[in-house]
C-alpha cells in the first residue's frame, strides 16, 4: 500500500514538475519566496482586520503568528526530522528547479504549505460571517493552494507532501482560531464588536 502511495506521488510530481512556461515559472517562483508570502500576509491583514476589526488587530496578529510558529516548528520537528523522506530533488535524477536550489534534505510535511493553509485558514475561520463579501477569503485560499502547487512545479515537494502539510496546517489553524476565540472571551468582554 505504502509503495504504491509513493509510485502515485512520484507520478504527479513528474507530470507537474515537467509543465512548465517561462511566465509560469516566475510565479511559481514569485509564490514560493518568503517576501511574497510576506507581502501577502500583511495585505490580508490589512485589509481585513484594519477594515473589520480595528480594535482586535492584536488578537488576529496573534494568531498568525501562533499559526506560523505551530505550523513551521511542527512541520520540521514532527514530520521532516521524524518521517526522513527525502525531497525529490535529492531522491530522483532529472528534477527540474527554477531559479532554485534543492533546500534542505527532508521534505515531508511541506513547511510552505503548512504555513499558508495554517495563516490561509485561520483567516478564514475568522472573517467567513463577519465580512460582506468573501472574495478577499477565496484570493486567500486561491494564494494558498498556488503556493502549494508551486512547490512540486518547482522540484522541491512531492505532492504528498504538500497535501499533508496543507492538512496540518488547516488543523494548526483549527486550533489556533479556537485559542483566540478563548483569548477574546477572557479579556475582550467589555469591548463591543
Amino acid at each position: 500500500m505504502l509503495e504504491t502511495l509513493n509510485n502515485l506521488d512520484t507520478q504527479w510530481f513528474w507530470w507537474i514538475n515537467s509543465h512548465h512556461c517561462t511566465a509560469m515559472d516566475w510565479v511559481m517562483w514569485s509564490l514560493s519566496q518568503h517576501w511574497c508570502m510576506a507581502a501577502v500576509i500583511v495585505l490580508a491583514f490589512c485589509l481585513l482586520t484594519l477594515r473589520y476589526e480595528p480594535r482586535r488587530w492584536w488578537v488576529v496578529l496573534i494568531g498568525i503568528a501562533l499559526c506560523f510558529l505551530l505550523a513551521d516548528q511542527g512541520s520540521v520537528q514532527l514530520f521532516k526530522n521524524t518521517v526522513g523522506r527525502l525531497r525529490p530533488c535529492h531522491a530522483l535524477e532529472d528534477v527540474r528547479m527554477f531559479r532554485t536550489g534543492c533546500g534542505g534534505q527532508y521534505g515531508f510535511v511541506s513547511s510552505h504549505a503548512a504555513n499558508m493553509f495554517a495563516v490561509a485558514m485561520f483567516l478564514m475561520l475568522r472573517y467567513w460571517k463577519r465580512v460582506k463579501r468573501q472574495w478577499p477569503l477565496l484570493l486567500i485560499a486561491l494564494w494558498a493552494i498556488a503556493t502549494c502547487y508551486s512547490r512540486p512545479y518547482l522540484g522541491k515537494h512531492y505532492p504528498g507532501d504538500v497535501i499533508c502539510g496543507a492538512v496540518f496546517g488547516a488543523i494548526i489553524a483549527l486550533i489556533v482560531w479556537w485559542v483566540t476565540a478563548v483569548i477574546e472571551k477572557k479579556f475582550c468582554k467589555s469591548e463591543t464588536k
